[in-house]
């Protein structure tokens, strides 16, 4: 059979097709055509019991993330997570306060530096159908993130935005974690494969 020069690229777009989704399928994040919705939804009841964190709670979990940086170890990672936590970044779904530490670990084991300051705190309410008076919902963080660190050889900068929906116990202990943020402008720019995708799509959806 004889291809032409468009055929030719139409098969080299389908075998990078293919390899970016092998690449993804070899994470942890849920299978399926709906990535870790399923999984979100299901896991929300965490969140009934929720405690509103005090100030105090909410700069500790920051300072925790601030300190993720290479050849440091991960600690106090207790006195953030409960031990049977939920935990869902877009990129990876855990569940357990020990996967989670090693995962951490992990991470903080490829990274130069990481910096996390926190730009706005929103603590929404809900109704209680028995009482009609009104009990916290989740807590959410609004956050600006800057990680340093090699990969391929060459120092990368990730700098982005990002949402995190919490919800803690009466031990002021995170039960359930969902990460919201824009992963293009993250690890996914600096990847071989999804890196020009990503930032072909970004500059173009600018620019409409």
């Amino acid at each position: 059979m004889l291809f032409d020069a468009s055929d030719m690229n139409h098969w080299r777009l389908i075998t990078l097709l293919a390899a970016t989704g092998a690449l993804w399928g070899c994470s942890s994040a849920p299978a399926g055509p709906y990535g870790y919705t399923s999984s979100y939804l299901n896991e929300r009841s965490r969140c009934e019991d929720h405690q509103a964190p005090t100030a105090a709670r909410v700069d500790r979990f920051i300072a925790f993330y601030d300190q993720l940086e290479s050849g440091q170890p991960v600690d106090g990672i207790e006195t953030i997570y409960a031990e049977e936590v939920y935990f869902n970044d877009t990129l990876i779904t855990l569940r357990g306060r020990d996967a989670l530490q090693a995962h951490l670990q992990k991470t903080a084991n490829n990274l130069d530096s990481l910096s996390v300051t926190l730009l706005d705190v929103l603590q929404p309410s809900h109704a209680n159908d028995s009482t009609d008076r009104k009990q916290p919902g989740a807590t959410y963080l609004v956050w600006e993130m800057e990680a340093q660190f090699r990969l391929l050889g060459k120092n990368r900068l990730s700098h982005t935005l990002g949402i995190s929906q919490l919800c803690f116990n009466r031990e002021g202990q995170v039960t359930f974690h969902q990460d919201f943020w824009d992963s293009s402008q993250g690890l996914d720019q600096h990847l071989p494969i999804l890196g020009p995708p990503t930032r072909w799509l970004r500059k173009h959806s600018d620019t409409q």
